[in-house]
């Protein structure tokens, strides 16, 4: 058996657990998350994703995505993915939530904020670099560049939290 998801509602009330290929092959709405994390300097961190990666690979994205593990909490997903994308544990605070449908994905999609000086080792495997990019840089990607739905949609919750 595959990775377990939340089954949701446009809601967000769990529906019982799905199998992560199902929901993308089906477009089974699920949870997700993404963390944007700011250092002490203001500025914000992007990751590019993986051109290996089996979604938008090569775009920009959040500072940590994820899907949230059946059983485990958006805030326990929020802070074991910064912790395995971006090598730091630190606190997240929650900001808000949204709905997207951009194939494969369909998620309810919490935002997170997080801040840390410490230094950033970013996952290979999740991403081919990062850039630390102050708020008007941060809108001009997400205007004109290639990027995650997600980064799309959950900028503007978290731009409007700091």
């Amino acid at each position: 058996m595959g990775e377990l998801l939340y089954r949701v509602t446009e809601e967000d009330v769990v529906l019982g657990p799905v199998e992560r290929d199902r929901a993308h092959a089906e477009g089974i709405l699920h949870r997700s998350g993404e963390v944007f994390l700011r250092r002490p300097d203001g500025r914000v961190l992007l990751q590019r994703r993986s051109a290996s990666k089996a979604t938008f690979p090569g775009r920009y994205d959040s500072s940590a995505a994820f899907h949230v593990a059946f059983g485990e909490t958006y805030d326990e997903a929020a802070v074991r993915e910064l912790r395995e994308e971006c090598g730091l544990s630190a606190p997240v605070r929650y900001v808000g939530k949204f709905v997207h449908h951009d194939p494969p994905e369909h998620q309810v999609v919490a935002v997170f904020v997080s801040a840390s000086a410490a230094p950033v080792r970013v996952d290979p495997g999740e991403a081919s670099d990062y850039e630390l990019l102050d708020r008007d840089e941060v809108d001009r990607v997400v205007r004109e560049l290639p990027v995650t739905p997600w980064l799309r949609d959950g900028w503007p919750r978290a731009s409007l939290s700091w």
